[in-house]
């Protein structure tokens, strides 16, 4: 399966700030031209996409979060968020990368794997048994039911309960309760 993605960086913001006396938080804001080829286009399609990212860069770099987002005529549309890992990058730009690559696997519909071979899900490692007993086990046996009381049911329209100011026969009237 072939693809041609590219993607030029054409600027960062950068802020970072102290919350509760603890490291900065950063926040970094990446826009990127983009320009793919779906399979069988004959043309070159083109955009933008912003990538967003939320991080502690400490003695150990935190990914905290990130967004990517994507230009339309209707604004910026969100693809994704990204909520793996927290210590999977040691950089910003690492982390910046893998969501880049994000992007690439969703706008094109092409694995994450496929995308960044070194991107290993940690959850497609994982070979979990299935459990021979439930955690919890039902009762299913008929329970002893009260005899239901049978309510008397009032006919009456409760819609209108107060008589209007006005004693029209407007149709107005119906609208007092607004």
């Amino acid at each position: 399966m072939s693809s041609e993605f590219q993607s030029r960086l054409l600027y960062s913001q950068k802020s970072s700030a102290v919350i509760n006396e603890e490291e900065p938080v950063s926040v970094s804001s990446s826009i990127y031209a983009i320009r793919f080829l779906y399979p069988g286009a004959s043309q070159h399609t083109t955009g933008r996409i912003r990538i967003t990212c939320t991080y502690r860069d400490a003695s150990q770099f935190e990914a905290h979060a990130g967004v990517i987002e994507r230009w339309t005529d209707k604004g910026w549309i969100i693809l994704d968020d990204y909520t793996d890992d927290v210590f999977a990058f040691n950089s910003e730009e690492s982390f910046r990368k893998r969501l880049l690559n994000h992007a690439h696997s969703f706008v094109l519909g092409i694995p994450l794997s496929i995308v960044d071979t070194s991107y290993i899900s940690e959850y497609s490692q994982i070979n979990v048994p299935r459990k021979s007993t439930p955690k919890r086990l039902f009762d299913f046996e008929s329970k002893k039911t009260s005899e239901i009381e049978k309510t008397k049911t009032d006919n009456k329209d409760n819609y209108n309960s107060k008589p209007s100011k006005n004693n029209d026969d407007n149709d107005d009237d119906d609208l007092d309760w607004l």
